[in-house]
């Protein structure tokens, strides 16, 4: 007898089946551009805003990196904003620029956060384009030309901003491997995105139409995912989002869980948040594939996710209070429950009407992480991590999506 718990499982296998293999056909029918890219003569003047909070040891590397970048030094206007830093970054920064003139500093006297000081260095903005470059982040050597080009490939007024392939620098213990696979991943899914005009999120490194970021009043001040709430506003102002593929970005990520933990809490924070701001968009035909497809898919796997949570609870306290009575009430052994079967038992004792339908959607999972890697142009290798990417890091997401909804519900003040 089919259950109602077994058919909510095949139910969400076919969805998901379905999902994975509309992303397949779009990955199949994608048309690669070629290698050569849009000749400009004469670069236009880009502004790189750099926001510094207790950047002290990257600062320099960082603003070496964009000195060494293949682009016109005079073509760029780097502007340092030290976002009221407690240690010597403004210090380390003055005695950098002190040898290099054409970089600008600029200090708060109170810290305003990542926006603010983006919004700081817009006000000084003197290029047609704005480059947000994360103080622990570093860009490929051609990356801001092919940002750059990208905008004059498309030729079209209405993209407000290109999006690089983000990629980690740190990847030594378990916790930095298990990220980068998840940052595979998400530079993939941003590909696939962008290809079907969908791309609704921008990231560090993110080349933006300074006239547009102004023309929509800057970056929100206060919101905890700011480079997600800029990319709502400007797709539910009518402008698009690209992804460039030539040249990547490194970024640092969190070496401990509780880092991890906090910044992921942050981001889906930011996700509910935002979402709601923009629920107009949700089922809006005006918006195109973005408002009919793509939001309601993230609202949907979202709700899902929670009522997912709570089903599985539900099931596997069933099974804790049947093992209970077990013991109590009909005297059965405790440690007979964990006597390993023989391998004929454990065949018979399969649930393959649960089973079967989580190995078509870990079959499709699977072909998705290996064309990910292809993708990013690094080998697809099978180690812990990915296991742990694969079966642990899912529920491990999950229980930070369920502290993400409760510190919204229950109004938690906003940390970064």
């Amino acid at each position: 007898m089919l259950t109602p718990f077994t058919f909510y499982i095949w139910s969400m296998a076919f969805l998901s089946v379905f999902v994975s293999l509309f992303w397949v056909i779009v990955n199949s029918t994608i048309k690669q551009h070629g290698n050569r890219l849009v000749e400009i003569k004469d670069y236009p003047l880009v502004t790189i805003a750099i926001p510094a909070w207790n950047e002290e040891k990257s600062i320099v590397s960082t603003l070496e990196c964009i000195l060494n970048l293949d682009y016109p030094k005079d073509k760029m206007q780097i502007i340092v904003i030290d976002d009221n830093s407690k240690d010597d970054t403004f210090a380390v920064t003055k005695k950098f620029i002190s040898k290099n003139k054409n970089i600008q500093l600029l200090r708060h006297n109170n810290n305003k956060g990542k926006a603010g000081a983006m919004n700081t260095a817009l006000r000084y903005a003197k290029g047609e384009f704005f480059w947000v470059y994360d103080a622990d982040s570093y860009a490929s050597k051609e990356l801001l030309k092919n940002l750059v080009c990208k905008f004059y490939e498309e030729d079209n007024e209405k993209v407000g901003a290109v999006v690089a392939i983000t990629l980690i620098k740190n990847h030594g213990n378990w916790v930095e491997k298990m990220q980068r696979l998840e940052y595979v991943m998400t530079a993939f899914m941003r590909k696939l995105t962008g290809s079907t005009d969908t791309l609704h999120t921008t990231n560090a490194l993110s080349l933006f139409r300074t006239k547009v970021i102004r023309s929509i009043n800057g970056f929100d001040e206060g919101n905890l995912t700011e480079d997600f709430e800029i990319a709502m506003r400007m797709r539910s102002r009518g402008y698009r989002i690209v992804m460039c593929e030539k040249g990547n970005f490194y970024t640092k990520v969190p070496n401990k869980i509780k880092n991890m933990w906090l910044q992921r809490v942050r981001w889906f924070r930011g996700f509910i948040q935002n979402t709601l701001k923009y629920k107009k968009m949700a089922f809006n035909k005006q918006f195109g594939l973005l408002g009919l497809f793509q939001i309601p898919l993230e609202i949907f796997v979202l709700l899902t996710l929670f009522f997912s949570i709570a089903l599985f609870g539900y099931h596997i306290f069933g099974e804790i209070i049947n093992l209970v009575s077990m013991i109590y009430i009909t005297g059965y052994n405790f440690f007979d429950y964990f006597i390993l079967p023989s391998f004929n038992q454990f065949l018979l004792e399969l649930n393959w009407r649960l089973l079967f339908p989580s190995l078509v959607v870990l079959c499709s999972a699977l072909y998705l992480y290996i064309e990910a890697h292809r993708y990013v142009g690094e080998k697809w290798r099978f180690y812990i991590p990915s296991l742990l990417y694969l079966f642990v890091y899912p529920l491990f997401r999950s229980m930070q999506w369920i502290h993400a909804a409760s510190l919204e519900i229950f109004g938690a003040k906003k940390k970064w």
